[in-house]
Parts: C-alpha cells; structure tokens; sequence
C-alpha cells in the first residue's frame, strides 16, 4: 500500500498538528516539538514491500519524544532502522546517544521511551516488525541507538537497498518480489549488527557475553535438531553443562528456555514470509515433534495459531 503525505496539503499552524499526526501513524507514536511554528514544511511518503515499510522523510527541524506515559498508553513492538541520506539527527534511547549523519544506519526501538532531535533533510527509514528481526539476532534488543556497520562497506549496501526498496513499483512491492526483497534486507541488517556485535564483544564483552553469542548462535544453526539440549550444545562450545547455566542464568533464563524462543521466533518468521506451506514444515524444520505441543506453544507465544497466520498469508 502507498501512501504519501505533505504539509503543504494544509495550511498555517494546522500544519504542525497534521505532521504529528502522519509521522505517528506511519512510525511510532511519540509527542512532536517544533522550532518552526508557521508554514512548517515536512514530506512522508513511502510503502510496505513483504511485511516490512519503507518511507523517505524530509522537513525542517523539528523533535519527537516518546515517554513512559506513551509507552503504557499507546505500546508500539516495531523496531526502525534510520538510514540518513542528508541532513541529521541526534538520536537518544536507552542512555545512549548518538549523532546520525548522511551513510549512517540506525536502530530505534518502539517499545521503550526515545528522544530524536531531527534535522531530516532526506532520511529512508524501515519499520520492522519485532519477531522478524529477533529470529534472526536475538541480540537486536541491544543495537539501538548504535552507528550499524560503521566504517563498513556494508552500510552503503544497506542504503542501497534500503532506496532500491523505497522506489519498488507497486505491483513488485506487494508481491513476491517485495517480500523477496524484504527478507533480503533483513538478512543484510542481521549480518551488518552481528559484524557490530563481535565488534562491540571484542572490545567490551565479558567471557560470559562471549559464551552467551556463541551459544545463541550455535543453537540457532541447530534449531532443525529436535534432541537438541543443554548438555549438546554445552559439549559443542566445550565447556561444562554447569558454567553454560550459569551464562544463561545471567540473562535471567535458561538454555532450553531460549532454545524454545528461538524455535517459535523462527517458525513465527518462516510462515509470516510465507516460506514454508505447511504448519507441520514450520513445526519440523524448527525442531518441533509434537504439532499439538507446538501449536499450543505458537498460541501462546504470539496471541494466534500457526494455521491462522498461514490462512493470512494465503489470503
């Protein structure tokens, strides 16, 4: 679906209330504050490719806030990727803050307060639905408000596709080849935070952090291997079943816990993209034995069956 909205499509101070309004809508909702207070000018347009959504802004400066107050009254699960192609922003979440210049890549998180003073002379940004990115790094939840790919080639590629998504036709953007295109992007973003990730390990990380990426990473390359334990994956990292539950135990859940989240998380992304056709595809391909076990599970993970996400996509 495309939609493209500009300020000018209104007048005087009007147009304030009205950019607050589209830029909520179409991202995340949060309060706006404007420098410019007569005539502001401010361009959104955009369209969704897959189960992704792409939009180009452009306006003059002005500063969104999202509270604890906004969080509980209007929650909000998507993630936003920042792609900044003129212009600036200083961007605030999480007690990190950072400044984002043309080739910079950029997370924002929907579900946690932020504060975004922006100066958007051109900026692609990419609203990405949670499960979809936490299937493929589980780790996403840390890479907010952090320059992605800094310094890398890999940025630019990320620009690149993030415009050649934005100038999808129409019709390629709500067929195959936008949710090809979709899965491909996040594909790139996933290896561009991981690159991040071992970067940021190298440098700060703790050898628990260290064990805890190796031991999400391993697991998700096995999630097919329905036997598939603590012990296993213990004796393939080399080292004991004991120091693996205490590595876990620091992020407050256990290797078979996470296991099962990332199990249900990659189902979850498979037959939302539409890669698998088949409930038990989605069930055996992760690992699952047992259908009604994981149904149930799928239920109650996400708030619907696995068939009726199927049903959806086939619709």
């Amino acid at each position: 679906m495309n939609f493209s909205y500009a300020t000018t499509d209104t007048s005087g101070r009007r147009r304030l209330d009205y950019w607050s309004e589209i830029v909520c809508k179409r991202l995340v909702p949060a309060a706006a504050h404007f420098s410019v207070r007569d005539n502001f000018r401010g361009e959104l347009d955009g369209h969704s490719f897959g189960q992704l959504m792409v939009c180009r802004m452009r306006s003059q400066a002005h500063t969104f806030k999202r509270s604890e107050h906004d969080v509980r009254l209007r929650p909000e699960d998507d993630i936003v990727a920042a792609l900044v192609q003129a212009g600036s922003a200083r961007m605030h979440q999480d007690g990190r803050e950072v400044v984002v210049r043309p080739g910079d890549v950029v997370l924002y998180d929907g579900a946690r307060p932020f504060l975004h003073e922006l100066q958007p002379d051109s900026v692609l940004l990419v609203r990405i639905p949670r499960a979809q990115l936490l299937s493929r790094f589980g780790g996403a939840e840390h890479m907010m408000t952090i320059r992605i790919a800094e310094g890398r080639t890999m940025a630019g590629l990320l620009h690149g596709m993030a415009q050649e998504a934005y100038q999808l036709s129409a019709q390629d953007a709500a067929g195959v080849t936008g949710a090809r295109f979709a899965g491909a992007f996040l594909d790139t973003l996933t290896a561009a935070m991981e690159m991040q990730a071992d970067a940021m390990l190298g440098r700060q990380a703790s050898r628990y952090d260290r064990l805890y990426e190796r031991a999400q990473q391993y697991i998700r390359i096995h999630l097919d291997d329905s036997e598939l334990d603590s012990d296993g994956i213990a004796g393939a990292l080399h080292v004991s079943p004991r120091t693996l539950t205490r590595v876990f135990s620091a992020q407050d859940t256990t290797v078979m816990q996470q296991v099962w989240k990332l199990r249900l998380e990659a189902s979850f992304s498979a037959l939302q993209e539409g890669r698998v056709r088949q409930v038990s595809q989605a069930a055996f391909q992760f690992g699952f034995s047992n259908l009604s076990h994981f149904s149930r599970a799928f239920k109650k993970c996400f708030g619907a069956t696995p068939r009726s996400l199927l049903g959806a996509r086939a619709s």
